[in-house]
């Protein structure tokens, strides 16, 4: 396997420190890392949900915002941080 280097911060590198396991290497701290962010935010969508999207973004293109809400960013930002 080919190697890389990477540059990080020393704060990064402590906080990479901190998530991995005594017998891991930064390799293996940023692979995991890496797996869960792909696994919570990169899921693939069925065919069905992707048509769905699809269509209620044309929609909002469109200027149809029927079925929506409005929602108060700062109402929720104080909700997260009580």
């Amino acid at each position: 396997m080919t190697m890389k280097t990477i540059r990080v911060s020393e704060e990064i590198h402590t906080k990479l420190s901190h998530l991995g396991l005594k017998s891991e290497t930064y390799n293996d701290i940023i692979g995991r890392l890496i797996t869960v962010y792909e696994e919570e935010y990169l899921d693939d969508f069925s065919d069905e949900e992707a048509a769905y999207y699809n269509e209620r973004i044309k929609q909002f293109e469109n200027g149809n915002y029927e079925g929506t809400r409005k929602v108060d960013l700062n109402a929720i930002k104080e909700k997260r941080h009580r």
